[in-house]
């Protein structure tokens, strides 16, 4: 905490008061109470109350009433005869028989008694008249309507606290640099340091989680940068990648905060995990994708495909023409192989758009495995890949449909192979992942950007070149994975590779019912 200059110079000045101050106070004499000093009774108490808050508390020097003269407020006098404070009938007696009383505080508020305790105090000893003490009264009220206030203020503080650091969101306090000046607790928690490392960096150099980095370049869409430019509330929907991989999107958002002469002085950002919705959103539209996609293939069955048979079927008959010339028969070749081809790409799109047909069965993962890399893994050592099969000892059966697994698998190693033209290494595992079967294929090939890993599952979607793929293997794939109950994951980091996992449901034995008993007749 940084004490400002007057601060430490009302230190100093209570450090350099005297130790104890021991006081006697002198009220109106015997019969002279009139209505102006109807409130001594008031102001009588608050200076009891204040000499019993500097015993308690440190910050006032210490104060112990000694004695006291003349007429005493009825109602302070049982109060008093508990303390065990004597009283005199006049200051010169109560001096004399207290000759060490330091301070003095006179209650009576006449010029006569004023003039007298002038003459007899010692230098050594301070005096409060009358208008002191009321001043000193006003000032108690003051003080205690301020303690009041700071009661109230840091009740609030705490509130507020307790509040922002109940949110499951990151908050950041910011400057009108964009520095961090304080956090909510879950940032702290989320990142697992203390609120001080955090403390003048700016909010752009935080992660959004441990080890995860930005995607894409320095944070341009930083919602801060914009709230500085226009002083007006931004938001941004910001990806992060983890160290395995996984993509995480949070929302982003930047609040201006004004002083009372409109200028902003500070910001705040809070930062929304919403990779759950995210998904949940890219897979409701994929699910539209889907339907729209299977009344397009309807539409294709019956209006292209009539017309593409009777071509191929005219194409064979010219083949077995013997009018035609070598040059025309190699045009209607090419005729009859193209639309081959293209009938080839319908019955995909019409595949993948209809119900997936499965024969579910008791299916052992570690076999299905092992039989498709050793089918795909003969081209493997050409390309200079090898493969490292990792089959668990405890794995279940799981309830799939082999030929549809196989084809799943098929396509993701192959995507693997391709992903690795320099060579490198493909690693396949089965396990069990939170009572689930665990297939996983990776690479150590170029990866995928970023940018296009929330596209490569989407229909007709491909890098590859132009003739080499309908863009129908991964979604087709995902959607075998989905429609047999199981889940598709994604970690790939462009430069370092690439990682598939397939996780299905073990194989569940339906019991069969027991037999019923043939009822029993009486005889």
């Amino acid at each position: 905490m940084h004490l400002s200059a007057g601060y430490n110079e009302a230190v100093h000045v209570l450090e350099s008061a005297q130790g104890d101050f021991l006081v006697g106070l002198v009220c109106p004499e015997a019969g002279s109470v009139s209505r102006d000093d109807a409130d001594l009774s008031s102001i009588f108490a608050a200076i009891l109350e204040l000499l019993d808050r500097s015993a308690r508390e440190t910050q006032l020097p210490s104060m112990r009433l000694a004695a006291c003269s003349g007429q005493i407020p009825a109602a302070r006098e049982q109060e008093l005869t508990e303390r065990g404070i004597h009283r005199f009938t006049d200051p010169e007696t109560m001096l004399a028989a207290h000759p060490d009383i330091n301070l003095v505080i006179d209650l009576a508020g006449s010029p006569e008694t004023v003039r007298t305790l002038r003459r007899i105090l010692p230098p050594s000893a301070a005096l409060l008249d009358r208008a002191c003490t009321v001043f000193l009264r006003c000032m108690l009220v003051m003080s205690e309507v301020s303690g009041q206030c700071q009661t109230d203020l840091r009740g609030s503080r705490n509130l507020l606290n307790a509040i922002v650091d109940e949110l499951p969101d990151d908050i950041f306090f910011l400057d009108d640099q964009g520095r961090i000046l304080d956090v909510n607790r879950q940032v702290c928690e989320r990142h697992g340091v203390d609120k001080q490392t955090l403390l003048h960096q700016s909010s752009s150099t935080v992660p959004a989680g441990p080890g995860q980095v930005a995607c894409g370049p320095a944070r341009q869409d930083w919602p801060v940068l914009a709230t500085l430019a226009n002083r007006r509330e931004q938001e941004a929907l910001q990806t992060w990648m983890d160290e395995q991989g996984r993509v995480h999107y949070y929302q982003v958002t930047a609040y201006p905060v004004f002083d009372e002469t409109g200028q902003m002085h500070r910001m705040i950002e809070v930062r929304r995990d919403v990779t759950l919705r995210t998904e949940m959103e890219k897979r409701l539209q994929q699910a539209e994708k889907l339907a729209a996609i299977g009344e397009l293939s309807m539409y294709i069955a019956h209006e292209i495909r009539n017309p593409l048979f009777a071509i191929g079927g005219f194409a064979n008959s010219l083949l077995r023409s013997q009018e035609l010339t070598e040059n025309s028969r190699e045009k209607v070749r090419i005729i009859l192989e193209e639309s081959k081809r293209l009938d080839k790409i319908l019955k995909s799109i019409i595949n993948f758009a209809r119900p997936t047909s499965s024969e579910l069965a008791e299916v052992d993962a570690n076999l299905i495995v092992a039989e498709t890399v050793q089918v795909l893994g003969i081209g493997s050592q050409e390309r200079g890949v090898s493969l490292d099969v990792r089959l668990g000892a405890e794995v279940p059966k799981i309830r799939a449909d082999v030929e549809l697994l196989k084809q799943c698998l098929i396509n993701l190693i192959k995507n693997a192979l391709e992903a690795m033209p320099d060579g490198g290494r493909l690693t396949v595992t089965t396990a069990m992942e939170r009572r689930q079967v665990l297939i996983s294929i990776e690479d150590t090939g170029h990866g995928i950007p970023v940018e296009i890993q929330d596209k490569i599952f989407n229909p007709f979607f491909t890098t590859k070149k132009t003739g080499s793929g309908a863009g129908l293997g991964l979604a087709m794939t995902k959607k075998i994975i989905s429609d047999l109950g199981g889940d598709l994951r994604l970690n790939s980091r462009p430069g370092k590779g690439t990682q598939v996992d397939l996780l299905l449901q073990p194989y569940v034995a339906m019991e069969p019912p027991a037999p019923r008993l043939p009822d029993q007749k009486s005889e």
